[in-house]
């Protein structure tokens, strides 16, 4: 699984011209703590639409998904944003980067965005939470991002393969993240 998203991130690093020599990285960890600080704004969010399009030059193609505020825990409050990333698929040309969250019209999922003029989503993956609802309690519960492409540092030093972590109670987590704002 490692080697595919490491073959997986270098094609798309030399597709996009963004590396010059054969070489590839995999996503480190972020932990709240750091989620939180790289975050620009922090938001509750429902997914109206995703599409996709070439670029330009006719070189890569992007996702456009937009999205409605339905939260806003940090950051200036919009009704409405967008976000453009790299990957998707026009007609039947498919463009994948591994570690780059998925978005589904409809879902709901909690988002730690940077950038305001185009905001991304901080630090790929990691920063897409999708929203789950329990149907017995009615209560919300965030899952574990898509942690394929992301590694950790296991206490003998080496890298190894990050695990997903538990779903968690969305009123919960807000309270971790407005403690994290406070200091």
């Amino acid at each position: 699984m490692k080697r595919l998203c490491l073959l997986h991130l270098l094609v798309v690093m030399l597709v996009l011209g963004w590396a010059r020599l054969p070489q590839a990285s995999l996503l480190s960890t972020m932990s709240l703590r750091e989620l939180v600080a790289s975050s620009d704004r922090i938001v509750v969010a429902k997914v109206i639409s995703v599409g996709a399009a070439w670029d330009a030059s006719h070189r890569r193609i992007l996702s456009t998904i937009d999205v409605v505020i339905e939260q806003t825990w940090k950051g200036e409050p919009a009704p409405r944003i967008s976000i453009v990333q790299p990957g998707g698929a026009v007609g039947d040309m498919e463009m994948a980067v591994g570690g780059m969250p998925g978005f589904v019209p409809g879902e709901r999922a909690l988002l730690f965005l940077h950038g305001r003029v185009w905001p991304q989503v901080v630090g790929m993956s990691q920063g897409k939470r999708t929203l789950e609802r329990d149907t017995q309690s009615g209560r919300w519960f965030l899952q574990s991002p898509d942690m394929t492409c992301v590694v950790e540092r296991g206490s003998d030093a080496k890298l190894r393969h990050a695990h997903p972590s538990a779903p968690v109670d969305l009123d919960d987590f807000h309270a971790q993240v407005e403690s994290l704002l406070r200091q």
